[in-house]
């Protein structure tokens, strides 16, 4: 009997508990603040960008045409600073980059021919 009367005792303390948690009214829901509208921030000025400075040439080879009538080299020329550093092509030296593809016999070193279907310098003299 006394434990039936412990059982009904702790029963009633639950509830009773439990009954007090929710007597408390419930918090109000908060009403919808929007976020402060941002400043838009000024974008720089767009400048053009100031051209790189070109270096002088190298003496001019016999019968080789000026620098400037070579092949713009692509992003996947090698980087150069004298026809050394290019194999059998030649170094453009108005962009440090070995003249790739070729577009002719001036971008070939000499006793190259420049084959157009691949844009690379081979060994061997331009067929006559």
């Amino acid at each position: 009997m006394l434990r039936q009367t412990l059982i009904v005792l702790a029963g009633v303390v639950i509830v009773s508990a439990c009954a007090k948690d929710n007597d408390q009214p419930a918090a109000a829901p908060q009403p919808y603040v929007a976020p402060a509208p941002t400043l838009a921030q000024p974008q720089p000025a767009v400048t053009a960008a100031t051209p790189a400075p070109v270096a002088a040439a190298p003496a001019a080879v016999p019968g080789a045409a000026p620098a400037g009538a070579m092949a713009t080299p692509n992003a996947f020329a090698l980087p150069c600073t004298s026809d050394a550093s290019c194999g059998l092509g030649r170094c453009n030296v108005q962009f440090q980059k070995c003249a790739f593809p070729c577009a002719g016999p001036v971008d070939c070193a000499a006793g190259a021919t420049c084959n157009p279907l691949t844009g690379l310098c081979l060994p061997g003299a331009a067929p006559q």
